[in-house]
């Protein structure tokens, strides 16, 4: 199954997947992370940076076999990734690229968040477990794992709305059983399920507009709840099969990749815009720190910048592998 998280932006830099020559040490760096490797058909046990201005790609961080997701910890400090083959989460420190420490949590984690809390402020990862149906929360000033969360069947995506601090919520796209499970980060405790489309394989919040984007793999569609009521209040046809959904800075819309393509969403309205072709299945996409270019991790093993302004697709950088997740950060 593919695992989505991600997307980037790009400068019109020379040569193809790789550049010559390193930014200045003084410079800001663009640092994409790529999952690559998370296929039982073609395991891997990497995760690859790739500077984006540079276009240069750096040295792989070994770690444990087929990593699934990612997600920075607060202020981008530290990156997390999730190892389905031995059922662990993993800190990486992204300025040397060392493996820090791992916890064991649930069988084949398929998806990390971040959420306000922890030890020292720290925050709290949660963790889906593909394999055994629930939600790992990890102190991330401890690094000790609770009590795992009951959710539905196959969970394998997480997104938090922490609008109210440590008083959010986390929405889990639980793709076995059609359903999204909301989880009260103050008592780490289930909520009543929310009934959405077959086989949800991503999920979004979008805040101020109070909306909840979920999408559904099984039958290319989105359905749009309202978070603070968690009534679903629509359901959209997609050109596409839904294989991840990100939100802009601005929060004025969203973009959905699937099939060998994305496609924008305005949220004011809900209206569908014309999709971006690309050169091959995209599995992630994310924004670089400015906003302006949305990079996709895509299934042949590459990155492509979308400058988002006019849909221009940029030349790709070649990563090898099997993409399944996307960060980005600046440092």
């Amino acid at each position: 199954m593919a695992i989505v998280m991600l997307g980037v932006a790009l400068t019109a830099g020379a040569g193809g997947g790789v550049s010559g020559g390193s930014a200045p040490a003084s410079a800001p760096v663009d640092e994409a992370w790529v999952a690559t490797g998370a296929s039982v058909t073609l395991p891997g046990n990497a995760v690859t940076p790739v500077d984006l201005r540079t276009r240069q790609v750096q040295a792989k961080v070994h770690l444990g076999s087929l990593p699934s997701a990612l997600a920075f910890t607060k202020n981008d400090a530290a990156l997390l990734v999730t190892s389905q083959g031995t059922d662990k989460l993993t800190e990486i420190d992204p300025a040397s690229g060392r493996v820090m420490r791992s916890v064991t949590v649930g069988v084949e984690p398929d998806a990390v968040a971040v959420a306000p809390g922890g030890t020292a402020g720290k925050g709290m990862a949660l963790v889906a477990n593909l394999d055994s149906n629930s939600v790992t929360p990890v102190d991330l000033g401890t690094w000790k794992a609770g009590k795992p969360i009951p959710v539905g069947t196959e969970p394998v995506a997480v997104a938090i709305d922490a609008s109210n601090g440590h008083d959010g919520t986390a929405f889990v796209a639980d793709f076995g059983s059609n359903q999204v499970t909301p989880i009260n980060l103050a008592t780490l405790t289930p909520g009543t399920a929310i009934a959405v489309g077959p086989s949800p394989e991503t999920v979004a919040v979008a805040r101020p507009s109070d909306q909840l984007l979920v999408g559904n793999f099984g039958n290319d569609s989105l359905t749009v709840i309202t978070a603070s009521t968690l009534a679903p209040v629509s359901t959209i046809a997609l050109p596409l099969n839904p294989t991840d959904v990100v939100v802009n800075a601005a929060k004025t819309t969203a973009y959905i990749s699937g099939g060998a393509s994305i496609v924008p969403l305005t949220l004011a309205g809900l209206a569908l815009g014309t999709p971006i072709r690309l050169p091959d299945v995209a599995q992630a996409v994310a924004f670089d720190p400015r906003g302006t270019t949305a990079w996709v991790a895509l299934q042949a093993g590459s990155l492509v910048p979308v400058t988002l302004a006019t849909g221009v697709v940029g030349r790709a950088i070649h990563l090898g592998g099997h993409p399944s997740a996307l960060v980005i950060a600046t440092r």
